[in-house]
């Protein structure tokens, strides 16, 4: 079995380093601390022509939560429209007001961007029940799920991710993200049965001495941050190490 890997990348540069250290797929946001928004289209394309391998793009107009607006929703259709025509997969994910998946949206984006490939993101982690979600997704059409059962972390979803992978039965992709790290990779690949495994990778760096902040509110915070690239190195060793790879 070969495990699939894919890197959250925010940047050229981490989308490059990803590409670098072998992983199989990137998938690109801005704003990764609320979860990632939709990186600008001039990104999205600067990433396009030089990474080499498959990329998928957030679809997310906002930082809150998965309860869209009209106006949220409308604007993220534009996205959809706009990225879904340049590169292979979007990433997406919207909660009706039962807290369930929003199947009046998967429709709409699948619509307005019938070639990509659809996954619906950890917004069925903030579902009122997983499984029923999950199932959702299956009838909607959508391709692939990014989970982590239920919880913050992958590895303490990984009965959740199991059922899901097991529920599955090939018909979509169940992609495993939330806190995984060369130390639990093999354990949760192994514990769950899921063929892809999701991260991000890169370390932030501290603030320069007395550098300008250009937020009155975030003063003495830095922003920036550079691929880890031995984090990306330590998830692909691991899983070669388990013959995985």
């Amino acid at each position: 079995m070969k495990v699939r890997v894919e890197v959250c990348a925010t940047s050229l540069a981490e989308a490059m380093a990803a590409a670098r250290a072998g992983v199989d797929s990137v998938e690109l946001c801005t704003w990764p601390d609320c979860g990632g928004v939709t990186p600008s289209y001039g990104l999205v394309n600067a990433v396009k022509e030089d990474l080499g391998i498959p990329l998928r793009v957030l679809i997310r107009a906002t930082p809150g939560g998965f309860h869209n607006t009209m106006g949220e929703r409308q604007a993220m259709l534009r996205d959809a429209l706009l990225i879904g025509m340049s590169v292979p997969g979007l990433v997406i994910g919207a909660l009706d007001e039962d807290g369930a998946p929003d199947s009046t949206f998967i429709r709409a984006v699948r619509m307005a961007a019938p070639e990509a490939e659809v996954t619906f993101h950890r917004a069925i982690d903030r579902s009122t029940d997983p499984a029923a979600a999950f199932a959702t997704c299956m009838a909607e059409g959508v391709q692939r799920v990014l989970t982590s059962g239920g919880r913050t972390l992958a590895i303490d979803g990984a009965l959740t991710i199991k059922a899901m992978v097991e529920g599955a039965q090939g018909r979509l992709q169940v992609a495993a993200a939330g806190g995984i790290t060369p130390q639990n990779v093999v354990e949760l690949v192994e514990r769950t049965g899921v063929t892809e495994v999701h991260f991000a990778a890169r370390r932030k760096l501290p603030p320069e001495p007395h550098e300008v902040s250009m937020s009155s509110g975030h003063r003495g915070i830095s922003f920036d941050s550079v691929p880890d690239e031995a984090k990306m190195e330590g998830v692909l060793n691991a899983l070669v190490k388990a013959r995985l790879r």
